[in-house]
């Protein structure tokens, strides 16, 4: 019987390697290449896997899109006079050390004979013919010849007269879930659970593999030429590119120049480094100028294109609350905005959950412009959580953080493109960040537009979610999304606006109202428990307790024998289920329960149950 774990791993494997839904390929020693003309499923998948079958899939649908392609390289095999003999480990070594100084989205399996694939994952189907023109660039960037196999092979399913074909399909790694393995950075051979997880931080897109057409010039293969395409692709994206190139040279040169016995000493540097020092050859890839011309309407998309174009769904980054695009979450001055800000950045971080909802984890950029170190520090502790990898700015960072439209756009896009996991941006607050323009100038609507249409823009370019941190009015509104601060220009621009609302003086739990573009609108109490984390208590007017205070009420109910329980002997019970709270977290509890009239504090420190 498969479990847990093994349906997820299915789940994802079959994610991953996602191609055409009408058929897949079979093969085996005895009876060679077989096709089946039925869709494959789970079980297909997972009886791959488990080395019952040897799974092929195509890569391309019938609408000419691919979520995956992939470089074969076979050179080991090409002669047919010759026993196949596999790569050895240095062989794949220097093939990822190329990928990794290139910095490629591409991720290095063994192939079935002994070989190398070499994959690109996508966040979403793209056409075909976008995929391989790509997958060609990556190739002759890593020394392949022009005519390298490709998967997909094929631009469309369809020829000419109209005609369909099945396609090709490559065979898929992991048969028997230790065959044909992924090989990481440092050499290391992935079992099936770490590879699906190393893959999927892998995983890009077109916005992001676009910066490596320079790395092909159309020039022919040879060490010259390609050396070349590769400093100036290095020269617009790194720093220290002189060093790369030399790296390079040394790398992916067989000989390196400068090193052939016809080659002066300094030709690296006469041929490629001092043309490349003096001239902007190129820092983008040809493409074409936007129209201009009053025609330009027929460059629109039509609904059919629509129709028929296959989207995936939306990936929630908080399921039902932040997706893809930009959030704001407002709320009066210490409200606890930035608390949620926090517990949203963790979930994310480890995959976690938010007020019950569960997260997508990725990396995450938070700006953290009203905290210091030493008070993030402090609340981490008090929350219980311990956040790793998640990269915080401060305001007192040098350089300091640019403003929207005067560079926050572009920092926040090359994180982007060097974070391949990357899922979350926090910025709290916006006025942080907010260029104001008044004045006869901009009103504050067009001035809030003006601030917020290019990160709108770049987060939906990547979908990855960008969330502002914001106040609200100290009026209240009709509608509480009109208590957001600022002009309805913010409102124009956020996918999901989340307000947390409350009557501090009526004692009564925050709402949280949540209006998403792409789901139904939500609204619940939540509560902040003694650990700083808000709790999901229930629908408005029919909330249910924290954690806490039911652990709390359930032991003064088995704890009592009528004289009432001290808060020692309910704090000690409460430890046999959950030793992370403290005496004081109990206290303060104990407070919110007696002004609830849910609990009756008998005398200082002795407390028994309402309904005893």
């Amino acid at each position: 019987m498969q479990t847990k774990d093994q349906f997820e791993l299915t789940k994802a494997f079959a994610k991953i390697f996602s191609g055409l839904q009408r058929g897949y390929g079979l093969w085996s020693v005895s009876d060679g290449y077989d096709f089946k003309h039925h869709a494959p499923t789970l079980e297909t998948y997972l009886a791959h896997l488990e080395g019952k079958i040897s799974l092929g899939i195509v890569p391309i649908t019938d609408k000419g899109n691919c979520r995956f392609g992939v470089i074969d390289f076979d050179d080991h095999k090409k002669d047919k006079t010759k026993p196949v003999i596999p790569w050895t480990k240095a062989q794949y070594k220097k093939l990822t050390d190329k990928i990794k100084l290139l910095k490629l989205p591409l991720t290095v399996f063994k192939s079935k004979t002994g070989g190398a694939h070499c994959y690109l994952f996508l966040d979403k189907y793209y056409k075909a013919a976008d995929v391989i023109h790509i997958l060609k660039k990556f190739a002759y960037a890593l020394g392949c010849e022009r005519d390298v196999e490709i998967f997909p092979k094929q631009e469309s399913l369809f020829d000419k007269k109209g005609n369909r074909g099945d396609g090709n399909f490559i065979n898929l790694p992991y048969k028997g879930g230790n065959t044909r393995v992924l090989i990481d950075f440092e050499g290391n051979e992935l079992n099936t659970s770490e590879a699906m997880l190393y893959a999927s931080k892998r995983v890009t897109n077109e916005s992001n593999w676009s910066k490596f057409k320079l790395l092909d010039h159309g020039k022919p293969q040879h060490r010259n030429d390609r050396t070349f395409a590769a400093a100036v692709f290095l020269k617009h994206h790194f720093k220290d590119w002189e060093n790369k190139v030399h790296t390079y040279n040394e790398l992916f040169n067989d000989p390196p120049l400068g090193k052939h016995p016809k080659d002066t000493p300094n030709r690296l540097e006469a041929t490629i480094l001092k043309s490349v020092r003096k001239k902007d050859y190129s820092s983008k890839p040809n493409e074409k100028p936007p129209s201009s011309n009053s025609s330009a309407w027929r460059e629109g998309t039509t609904a059919k294109e629509i129709k028929e174009t296959e989207y995936p769904p939306i990936e929630w980054v908080v399921e039902g609350l932040i997706g893809p695009g930009v959030t704001f979450i407002s709320g009066k001055s210490k409200i606890g905005k930035s608390l949620l800000a926090e517990q949203v950045s963790d979930g994310v971080e480890n995959g976690g959950e938010v007020l019950g909802c569960k997260c997508a984890q990725g990396s995450v950029l938070h700006y953290a412009l009203e905290d210091g170190k030493r008070r993030k520090k402090s609340r981490w502790g008090k929350m219980g959580i311990n956040p790793i990898n998640t990269l915080y700015q401060f305001r007192e960072r040098k350089p300091k953080i640019p403003l929207l439209t005067m560079g926050l756009e572009e920092e926040i896009e090359d994180w982007i493109k060097n974070t391949p996991d990357a899922k979350l941006v926090i910025i709290d607050p916006y006025v942080k960040v907010k260029k104001t323009i008044g004045g006869y100038k901009l009103n504050a609507y067009e001035n809030d537009n003006y601030n917020l249409q290019d990160i709108y823009t770049l987060a939906n370019k990547y979908n990855i979610a960008i969330v502002f941190i914001h106040h609200t009015k100290k009026k209240g509104e009709d509608d509480v999304f009109d208590e957001m601060n600022g002009s309805a220009g913010i409102q124009s621009n956020a996918d999901s606006m989340i307000v947390i609302s409350s009557n501090r003086k009526m004692g009564t739990n925050p709402i949280l109202s949540c209006l998403p573009k792409d789901a139904e609108q939500k609204e619940f109490e939540i509560s902040l428990n003694p650990k700083l984390m808000w709790e999901y208590v229930g629908k408005p007017g029919q909330a249910n307790k924290t954690q806490l205070q039911k652990m709390i009420i359930d032991s003064i109910k088995r704890l009592e024998t009528g004289d009432g329980v001290q808060v020692a002997s309910i704090k000690a019970d409460i430890s046999k289920e959950d030793d992370s709270y403290t005496k004081a977290h109990v206290q303060t509890e104990l407070g919110r329960l007696v002004n609830k009239t849910d609990v009756i504090r008998v005398r200082k420190g002795i407390y028994k149950s309402a309904n005893y």
